[in-house]
């Protein structure tokens, strides 16, 4: 040990030369473990030594344990799967069956689980950041980047005014919670009334429940809805209450967090934002909150757990709402209908269809569930479907065959079973459900729609036409079964979205709008235009087309590009059929004069980029460089080659070189060496701006595929069609 003198007489004995070293800062150390996460750990070795054969009555016999046993269990709040309170020995049921033990630890008032062979965790895993009260700054987090890249550090959460906090509230519980039952009304109601008081600041996570409530909430209005009850346009109100929200959930550390009322809130942003973000980007952060369920149990049941009943029963509310949304996300990004759908013993059980004012926080036992509907009904019915779902995997799993029902890629078999067991689902909803559903109730109403429709697209996808791509013609039963199907499907789809009844539901409808079912009817109309159900089925269409404008005039999509192009072809081939036959042809509908007008648009467009890629091409090819501005472009007098300078591109519309020097219009696309160049090893980079800077994605289909030869539709496929579709979010903002 060093004496302070100099030299030491450490030193001075080893014969060394003395440095002295002074003791380093004491900096950041290591936080002491709380006594919560003390007493955590203790409870969690107790049960490592009781899976031993260790008993309560031989640890309560240890030293200092004189009724310290008994306030640790009752301070740590901890429970596991065995049911401690019973003193069953753990790992053990009632029927002495073992089980697979999960260690259940609530720390703060969350909860996560820690399997039994998960004995290596860290310290941060036990307990949550810290949910203090929001009227602080938000700070810096690692994940912010995950919601938003342009995370502000300094923003501060700002509510509406009190009034509106009441609309968005009202509107939040009539028209997005009975198609989605993530919260409990009645908890949260006192909260809403809190904020809108003013009466004090919320807990952080309670915050972020509170902004998505509200983005949840204008996401389900219409642009006239929002001008009318909340005085602003939809965009601005979205974009505000978007940006809050991801403000909320990064200061309660969303992606570190064990509160249940954070997931909640993650799941209703994803909810309200699923039309708003790329498609690919949702379903990545709906495998982000997936995975902070996990961490928190969801995947297993409550009872399972030892949880108390209410919380069992809004887990499992969430837990499915979450995997319904990431079964369509996945879906819409190329990935088979319920790829990972899995229930079994220990896994997470259905939510019960009781309504919310039956469930209590305290309560002992659920309800028995009633025999009229309830608030419930859309996710319970939902539930249900989800449920045949899964026992027709595990069917095919027992089989041998692909885990995924109804999956079309499957060749054609005896589809006479499938039937069979879709009869089944239709006489058990019928049954439970449908025969009480008043039709004069808009949430009866839409049960009553989806069950339909649902039925009809399990038939449909288990007669698709994809099935007999193999087998060359498809029988004329198949042909009319399959077109009966999609006519349902899309007069059903229609009703969801234009029925006055349902006007407060028809947010929901056209995340899950029957692409397939158009193409397979537009399809047959191009190729048989004198079908006899084609009056009708152009009415249909009509009416899809006026239910979805977006279809018209937004072609940064793929697919509303290949379908404009289809329905086109379909009514220029009915027109020369009834010329052909002596039939004077009827006024063109006003939707497909305007597909034309928006088709011929984007031709010229995609002709300009082609003229406009021509003349950097041969930039390149002469090896030029492109750069920006008049002062680039002079000549370099000192060069010893003073025919040699550095060469300026501007590049407007029509394809044709400005002048160097010459000012760009406003229209006119530059391209600037300060920036990342649209082009990689000579080849454009199919992607051009619109006015707003959006992404048009006009490359993914060019002129040459959409010219109009009679060959284009003839040499497209399933799969292609299926690449168009999940593509079809590129060029959406956040």
């Amino acid at each position: 040990r060093c004496d302070r003198k100099v030299p030491c007489g450490a030193c001075a004995r080893h014969d060394v030369t003395c440095v002295f070293n002074p003791s380093a800062s004491p900096g950041h150390r290591r936080k002491r473990p709380t006594n919560q996460i003390l007493t955590d750990r203790l409870r969690y070795y107790e049960s490592l030594l009781l899976e031993k054969g260790v008993t309560e009555n031989e640890l309560q016999r240890g030293p200092g344990s004189e009724g310290g046993y008994r306030s640790l269990r009752s301070f740590s709040g901890i429970s596991n799967d065995s049911h401690p309170r019973s003193g069953r020995p753990i790992g053990e049921r009632e029927s002495g069956q073992p089980v697979n033990q999960a260690q259940t630890i609530h720390c703060s008032g969350s909860v996560i689980v820690v399997d039994k062979y998960g004995t290596e965790y860290s310290q941060d895993a036990l307990g949550d950041y810290p949910d203090d009260e929001s009227h602080t700054e938000i700070s810096d987090d690692d994940f912010g980047f995950v919601l938003d890249g342009h995370t502000r550090s300094k923003t501060k959460l700002c509510h509406p005014a009190p009034n509106e906090i009441h609309q968005l509230w009202k509107i939040f519980v009539n028209n997005v919670d009975p198609l989605t039952k993530i919260i409990h009304v009645p908890t949260v109601q006192p909260m809403i009334e809190k904020v809108a008081s003013k009466a004090g600041a919320l807990p952080r996570g309670f915050e972020a429940l509170i902004f998505s409530i509200y983005s949840a909430a204008v996401m389900s209005l219409s642009d006239d809805e929002c001008n009318q009850r909340l005085n602003e346009s939809r965009n601005v109100l979205m974009s505000r209450h978007i940006a809050a929200t991801k403000a909320a959930l990064s200061m309660a550390k969303f992606m570190g967090t064990t509160s249940l009322v954070v997931l909640q809130a993650l799941v209703i942003h994803l909810i309200a934002v699923r039309d708003v973000y790329e498609q690919r980007a949702i379903w990545s952060l709906t495998g982000v909150a997936v995975r902070i369920a996990q961490s928190m149990g969801l995947d297993r049941d409550g009872d399972y757990l030892g949880l108390p009943i209410f919380e069992s029963e809004i887990r499992r509310r969430i837990w499915w709402q979450l995997k319904i949304h990431d079964f369509r996300t996945a879906e819409l990004c190329g990935v088979g209908k319920f790829h990972d759908l899995r229930t079994g013993e220990n896994c997470t059980k259905w939510p019960s269809n009781v309504s919310d004012d039956k469930l209590l926080p305290d309560m002992s036992a659920l309800p028995t569930e009633p025999a009229h509907l309830t608030d419930m009904v859309f996710i319970s019915l939902k539930c249900d479907l989800l449920n045949y779902a899964a026992g027709r995997a595990a069917d095919l799993r027992r089989q041998g065959k692909a885990s995924i029902p109804w999956d079309p890629r499957t060749p054609v078999g005896d589809l006479s079973e499938a039937d069979r067991s879709v009869r089944g689902i239709e006489e058990e909803l019928e049954t439970k459900y449908l025969r009480y559903c008043d039709p004069s109730q808009p949430l009866h109403l839409m049960a009553m729609l989806v069950a339909r429709c649902s039925i009809s697209m399990i038939l449909f996808m288990s007669h698709h036409p994809r099935r007999w791509s193999a087998r060359g013609k498809i029988p004329s039963s198949e042909l009319d079964l399959v077109w009966g199907l999609c006519m349902k499907l899309l007069e059903h789809q229609n009703m969801l979205q234009s029925n006055a009844l349902l006007k407060q539901f028809a947010w929901h409808a056209p995340y899950f709008q029957q692409w397939h079912a158009i193409i397979h009817i537009l399809d047959t109309l191009r190729t048989n235009p004198l079908h006899s159900g084609a009056e009708r089925a152009w009415k249909i269409i009509h009416a899809t087309y006026e239910n979805n404008l977006e279809m018209t005039f937004d072609l940064r999509k793929p697919i509303h590009v290949a379908v404009a192009h289809l329905c086109v072809r379909a009514y220029d081939n009915r027109e020369s059929a009834l010329q052909r036959s002596d039939i004077q042809p009827s006024t063109t509908p006003g939707f497909v004069g305007q597909l034309r007008q928006q088709l011929r648009a984007l031709q010229k467009s995609t002709q300009r980029d082609d003229a406009t890629q021509y003349a950097i091409d041969g930039l390149i090819r002469d090896g030029q460089a492109i750069t920006q501005g008049s002062d680039h472009a002079k000549t370099d007098e000192n060069t010893s080659n003073p025919g040699h300078h550095m060469n300026t591109l501007n590049v407007d519309h029509t394809g044709e070189g400005m002048s160097p020097g010459e000012e760009p219009s406003a229209d006119t696309a530059v391209f600037q060496e300060r920036d990342s160049l649209p082009f990689t090893y000579g080849h454009y980079y199919d992607q051009v701006n619109d006015a707003n800077g959006a992404d048009m994605g006009f490359g993914l289909i060019s002129s040459s595929n959409y010219g109009m030869d009679n060959s284009f539709e003839d040499q497209i496929t399933w799969e292609q069609w299926d690449y168009w579709l999940s593509q079809s979010n590129l060029g959406q903002g956040s």
